[in-house]
């Protein structure tokens, strides 16, 4: 099983009570791919009690989407999702402090799945238990983690398009549209210059990442491309904070270069910045 950092969801659920408790909790691996081609083979995952209190957990699957600013909620089961076929032991389990479950997991369809990506969140739930009346009252923090698997059918086509960058003060927004038939993805590198110290036949050396990096003047920022997921067919805005943000007002110009999947990205926008727009 080939691990990535496509997605990591995690929710906290707090039951209020007085004093503050930290949940100390680490799953492993987050997030899956996995090709459905082969003959069916059993994955795990591994839960981390870090804490001081035993964890009492319930594991579900559910079927799942992402919208445009990469929000993550639950959807209904449909006739291609995986979330059905996900077959998990156990559902149910106890873990002591400083001790980890190995929760196994295998993907059994019991009918076709089209070509393309088919998606589950496996959802690691922990249980309230019943409060001893005569201790302290405590605040107690539940955690709500989720593991995405990512099974594919037939071949992976990673493709998209950069269809807009916008750029304020603070950050840049990048639109982003999948076409192809798997989650995708930016790589590459970006620049943030001055107008005035831009040099027109620049590129993105991967030597301007390296902490030994001294940059000319005129060059603000560099680094990698935000390496969101975007969904097969869906829309996604990416956000690009600045580091230094905000800019003072002046003229400015971002290069990015790299890749969304197969695609090549090689896009400059020249922006202006308000003395008002810095609030």
């Amino acid at each position: 099983m080939k691990t990535t950092s496509r997605l990591v969801l995690a929710t906290l659920c707090v039951l209020v009570l007085s004093s503050p408790v930290q949940a100390q909790v680490a799953l492993s691996p987050q997030i899956a791919d996995i090709s459905l081609d082969g003959p069916t083979t059993t994955h795990s995952f591994r839960l981390s009690n870090q804490a001081k209190l035993p964890m009492h957990v319930a594991v579900t699957v559910s079927n799942w989407t992402m919208d445009v600013d990469g929000h993550v909620t639950t959807i209904p089961s449909t006739a291609q999702s995986l979330d059905p076929w996900v077959e998990i032991n156990p559902t149910t389990f106890t873990v002591t402090p400083g001790q980890s479950q190995v929760v196994r997991y295998a993907i059994r369809p019991a009918l076709a799945l089209s070509p393309g990506e088919h998606r589950a969140m496996v959802f690691f739930t922990e249980q309230p238990t019943p409060r001893d009346p005569s201790k302290p009252a405590t605040l107690r923090v539940y955690f709500r983690l989720g593991a995405a698997i990512y099974a594919h059918v037939g071949p992976v086509r990673e493709n998209g398009e950069l269809q807009d960058i916008r750029a304020d003060a603070h950050a840049a927004v990048f639109t982003l549209h999948n076409t192809g038939n798997a989650t995708t993805r930016m790589r590459g590198q970006y620049a943030l210059w001055t107008v005035a110290a831009y040099p027109e036949t620049a590129s993105i050396s991967g030597d301007q990442l390296l902490p030994l990096f001294h940059p000319p003047a005129g060059l603000l920022h560099y680094g990698k491309l935000p390496q969101d997921a975007v969904l097969p067919g869906a829309d996604r805005r990416v956000k690009l904070a600045f580091s230094h943000s905000p800019l003072p007002p002046g003229r400015y110009v971002l290069r990015a270069q790299g890749t969304l999947g197969a695609t090549g990205i090689d896009r400059t926008l020249r922006f202006d910045v308000a003395a008002s727009a810095r609030r």
